[in-house]
């Protein structure tokens, strides 16, 4: 029961209207522009979403031990400096339908919330681009999302059509197209 009404909680990030992104905020890189560095990366911690800890969900829930699990055994996770978004899965919902499963994760020296930005994930077909999604709005609201902490991720999920669902078996790195637009966070002091 609790898993299920930790996917629900997952589940209320829906794509919503938002304003503009101030374009003196620092970028968001999409994860997948991984540069090589010299030295090895540390693993992020997972971190409660603050809608799921107002509901009793702590790190010992069995969908944030997994996410803990895969942390420190892919400790590339993430964009060096910067705030990234890495894609994990396709998921059920309970209520039908499907979702993307995402990590929000915060590599910066500082705390960030409010983050928001477009999202695309799609595959260029050669004539043209199919979409999982595109231009999704995405929104980690400090009220629902928290203030992520540095060197931590969160989770979160945007719903894909059952046609996005069906492009998404199609991507490979060879294909896909992947843009984080109109990006905006806040800087926690």
């Amino acid at each position: 029961m609790k898993r299920t009404a930790m996917f629900l909680t997952l589940a209320v990030l829906l794509a919503g209207c938002g304003g503009q992104a101030d374009s003196d905020e620092p970028e968001v890189k999409e994860e997948q522009e991984i540069v090589t560095q010299d030295k090895e990366m540390e693993p992020v911690e997972i971190q409660v979403l603050k809608a799921d800890e107002e509901n009793g969900v702590t790190l010992e829930n069995e969908m944030y031990q997994q996410l803990s699990a895969f942390l420190q055994s892919n400790p590339e996770v993430g964009v060096p400096g910067d705030f990234g978004v890495h894609p994990l899965t396709l998921a059920n919902q309970t209520e039908g339908g499907q979702a993307m499963f995402f990590l929000g994760v915060n590599r910066l020296e500082q705390p960030i919330k409010n983050i928001t930005f477009d999202y695309t994930l799609g595959v260029d077909t050669g004539d043209g681009i199919e979409y999982v999604l595109e231009k999704e709005r995405v929104e980690l609201l400090e009220p629902f999302a928290g203030t992520i902490q540095p060197g931590h991720a969160i989770p979160f999920t945007v719903p894909v059509t059952p046609e996005g669902a069906e492009v998404l078996q199609s991507i490979t790195e060879e294909n896909k197209v992947v843009k984080l637009e109109n990006a905006d966070f806040e800087l926690e002091n």
